[in-house]
C-alpha cells in the first residue's frame, strides 16, 4: 500500500519489472485470476509514478511475493504469452463445441427428431458456464507457459541457426566464386606467359 506520508516519484523500467514478477508470483501462486493479472500488467506498462505500481497490491499479501524463493527464481510471464495459452484452451472448447453442433445436426437429419439438438445448449452451459474440464481449459497453469515459452525458445534458436546456416552457404558461394575467378586469371596469365615463350623461341630459331 502507499504511503501518503511519503513523496511520491516516478519509476523506471527497473521497478516495472520488479512490479511484474511480483504480478507473476502472486499469479502462479493462485491470487490472481487470469483477467485481473492481464490488466494489472497493463497497468504496470504504462506506470509512471510508484503510487500507480503500489495499488496493484492493495489486496495482495504484502511479503509473500518478495519472499525469498527456496526453490530459485519465479519465472515471469508476460500478458501475450498468457493471452496465448489462454486461446489454446479456448480453441479447445470451441472445438468441442462445434463437434457437437456437427454431430446433432446429423443426427437429426437421420432420426428426424430433434431431441439431439437440445445437447447443444446443454454442452455449452457446461463448457462456458460451469467451466467442466481439465483447468488449462479455462486458465493456463504454470506448466503450459513454461512449455509454451520453451517452444518459443526452440523455434526462436531454430530460426538463427537456420539463419547462421544460409549466411555461411552464401560465404562459401563467396569464396567458390573468388576462387574461381582466382584460378581463371592464373590460368589466363599462365597461357599469355606460355604463348609469349613461344613466340620469343620462334623467333629466335629464325
Amino acid at each position: 500500500m502507499f504511503d501518503p506520508y511519503q513523496p511520491d516519484y516516478r519509476i523506471g523500467d527497473a521497478e516495472r519489472r520488479q512490479a511484474m514478477d511480483d504480478l507473476g508470483e502472486h499469479f502462479a501462486a493462485g491470487r490472481l485470476d487470469l483477467a485481473t493479472y492481464e490488466q494489472r500488467l497493463d497497468v504496470v506498462t504504462n506506470a509512471t509514478m510508484m503510487s500507480e505500481l503500489s495499488e496493484l497490491f492493495d489486496d495482495l499479501p504484502a511479503n509473500s511475493a518478495q519472499a525469498p524463493s527456496t526453490t530459485g527464481t519465479m519465472a515471469v510471464y508476460s500478458a501475450a504469452e498468457v493471452s496465448e495459452a489462454h486461446r489454446s484452451g479456448r480453441n479447445i472448447r470451441s472445438g468441442i463445441m462445434g463437434l457437437t453442433s456437427i454431430l446433432c445436426v446429423m443426427a437429426t437429419s437421420v432420426t428426424d427428431e430433434g431431441l439431439c439438438m437440445f445437447l447443444i445448449p446443454i454442452v455449452a452451459i457446461l463448457l462456458y458456464v460451469l467451466k467442466v474440464g481439465p483447468k488449462q481449459w479455462y486458465a493456463p497453469s504454470t506448466r503450459q507457459l513454461e512449455k509454451q515459452r520453451m517452444r518459443q525458445i526452440s523455434a526462436a534458436h531454430q530460426n538463427q541457426l537456420l539463419a547462421l546456416q544460409a549466411s555461411q552457404n552464401q560465404q562459401r558461394a563467396i569464396a567458390k566464386a573468388e576462387r574461381k575467378r582466382k584460378q581463371a586469371e592464373l590460368n589466363s596469365i599462365a597461357m599469355d606467359l606460355a604463348t609469349d615463350t613461344l613466340k620469343r623461341f620462334r623467333d629466335k630459331s629464325r
